[in-house]
C-alpha cells in the first residue's frame, strides 16, 4: 500500500467536504423553512457524519492534523467564503441563480462522495486498516443525495430561468 497517496487522497477528500460542509450551511441559511431547507439540515447532518468518519479513517492511517491537511482544508473553505463573491443577477441579496448554482456544486460535491466512498471499499480489501467500515453504506448515502439534489438542482433551473 503506497502510504503517501492514500494520505494525499484522503487529504484531498477531506478538503472538499470542508468546502461541502461550509457550502450547504450557507444553502441552508438561505434557505429555512422551506421543503429544501428541510432537506438541506439533513444533508449538512449527513455530510458532517461522512466528514468525521473520513477524519477518522485518516487519522487511523496516521495521517492526522498534517500541516499539509491543514492548508488543504484552508484553502477549501476559503474558497467557498470567495464563491459568495459571484455575481448572481442580484447585487446584495440571494437569487434564484445562487440556489441553481449552489445545488450544482453541491451535486458534483455528492458525485465526489460517491467515488470516494467506493474506491475507499475496493482499498479495504487490500489494507486491513480499512475493514469493520461498511463503506457501501455511504456510497449509498452519497447516491441517495445526489439523486435528490439532482431533482432540486432541476426545480431551481426552471425556477431559475422562468423570466420571473
Amino acid at each position: 500500500m503506497n502510504e503517501k497517496r492514500l494520505q494525499i487522497y484522503l487529504d484531498d477528500h477531506l478538503a472538499l467536504m470542508v468546502g461541502e460542509v461550509e457550502l450547504v450551511n450557507r444553502c441552508l441559511g438561505s434557505n429555512r423553512c422551506t421543503p429544501l431547507g428541510d432537506f438541506l439540515q439533513k444533508l449538512a447532518a449527513e455530510v458532517a457524519a461522512q466528514k468525521s468518519v473520513a477524519n477518522d479513517i485518516h487519522c487511523h492511517i496516521g495521517g492526522a492534523d498534517s500541516l499539509e491537511s491543514r492548508v488543504k482544508q484552508g484553502v477549501a473553505w476559503l474558497a467557498e467564503k470567495a464563491g459568495r463573491l459571484k455575481l448572481n443577477g442580484s447585487l446584495l441579496s440571494y437569487s434564484e441563480l445562487s440556489r441553481l448554482v449552489e445545488l450544482e456544486t453541491l451535486a458534483a460535491a455528492a458525485q465526489e462522495r460517491v467515488a470516494f466512498w467506493d474506491n475507499l471499499d475496493a482499498v479495504a480489501a487490500r489494507d486491513s486498516r480499512l475493514g469493520g467500515i461498511d463503506f457501501a453504506f455511504f456510497r449509498d448515502q452519497s447516491q441517495r443525495q445526489l439523486e435528490e439534489l439532482n431533482v432540486r438542482r432541476r426545480f431551481a433551473a426552471a425556477e431559475a430561468f422562468s423570466g420571473r
